[in-house]
């Protein structure tokens, strides 16, 4: 985004008692269903969706009323980088992807290659829902065609173990601090790795003016490292199993594991945070288009977002959810306006900034 920060505001008030809270985390790969075909035919439809494990359209739970209600089948397969969404999006034949997941650091990209549907807003109920601010995300449109609906925003921060580490750590170099020596878990992500250590030398997050020395931080981090996970499962286990005591983490994977028993807190430092916004998008070649605007409608409605957000989900876009959760529960999970202010959010790079971020992230894993 071109906004370095962002600022929102999460009105305050009660749980809305008419919602119920439902359990998160399935880990199936498939899961729910969609499609006015599978209501006309009495054959179920498949809806074929990219997007992270664990992550909404996998959860069993959640999505069983969507799954009744239209008929028929999710089929999720599960990326692990925006770049590897990318790839798919290429390199995918037609009606192998209906809907998928791109962030900011993709979509102009993505848009560009005319990879996605043009978005009809009108086909989306709960579209005038959303707060103003994501209904005009710069990155979703290419002139006034829009080509992704925004679905949950959060931050990647400091997850720490409370029993272990008593007050929250007030600055990101925390996973730089030999005190934590083989107990820190950094994320395998060029992006991350790049912004976290710009943000501890006083750089530009999106734009570091001394790629140089976030490598030699980095390098120095590593012998500090007891490793580098790849999926919020992977770091889950490691918490659970008690391997590591603090690491780079996003906001809704904190507050599940949290949910769920662990002694874990999640915190935005002073110095700040990394922010993104997830978007769901139609690829072009799907051949299921109107069922996949009846998901993202789904997906993006007051109560789908208000159940998974205060049980352990990332914030909501629909402002109406947001107002309807606990405001001591969105501070834990960091999605208060203070943690909001705290974060530098995702802007689009290049391909010559990726290739350089990426070299540099594969030459510090190489040392």
């Amino acid at each position: 985004m071109n906004l370095k920060r962002i600022s929102a505001v999460l009105a305050s008030s009660v749980i809305a008692l008419s919602f119920a809270a439902c359990s998160s985390g399935g880990d199936s790969s498939s899961g729910a269903s969609s499609g006015s075909t599978g209501e006309a035919t009495g054959e179920k439809t498949k809806l074929y969706v990219v997007n992270w494990k664990d992550y909404g359209s996998d959860d069993e739970e959640f999505m069983k009323e969507f799954e009744e209600a239209y008929n028929c089948e999710i089929v999720n397969t599960y990326m692990s980088s925006e770049e590897e969404l990318l790839t798919k999006l290429r390199t995918s034949k037609a009606g192998e992807i209906d809907v998928c997941l791109p962030n900011c650091t993709i979509l102009p990209a993505a848009i560009k290659d005319g990879l996605f549907e043009e978005i009809d807003t009108s086909k989306l109920e709960n579209f005038e829902s959303l707060f103003d601010r994501f209904k005009t995300q710069e990155e979703c449109f290419e002139g006034d065609k829009m080509y992704a609906v925004p679905f949950v925003w959060g931050s990647t921060a400091i997850a720490y173990n409370t029993d272990e580490i008593t007050e929250p750590p007030k600055s990101m170099s925390c996973l730089f601090d030999e005190q934590y020596a083989g107990k820190i878990a950094f994320r395998d992500d060029y992006n991350d790795a790049v912004m976290a250590a710009a943000i501890v030398l006083g750089q530009d997050p999106n734009n570091p003016s001394d790629l140089d020395a976030i490598k030699e931080k980095l390098i120095e981090q590593k012998s500090l490292n007891r490793t580098y996970w790849k999926t919020g499962d992977e770091f889950s286990k490691l918490f659970a199993g008690r391997q590591i005591s603090l690491g780079l983490m996003w906001s809704g994977q904190s507050a599940a594991m949290k949910q769920e028993g662990e002694p874990i807190a999640f915190t935005v430092p002073e110095d700040g945070g990394i922010g993104w916004v997830d978007n769901w998008a139609i690829a072009a070649n799907s051949q299921n288009k109107e069922m996949a605007y009846k998901f993202i409608d789904w997906m993006i409605s007051k109560d789908f977002q208000y159940n998974w957000a205060s049980s352990g989900g990332p914030a909501p876009v629909n402002q109406e959810a947001a107002e309807a959760i606990d405001p001591e529960y969105a501070s834990s999970a960091g999605m208060d306006e203070e943690s909001l202010n705290r974060l530098y959010f995702m802007q689009y790079r290049t391909d010559e900034v990726k290739n350089a971020w990426n070299d540099l992230w594969t030459d510090v894993k190489a040392e």
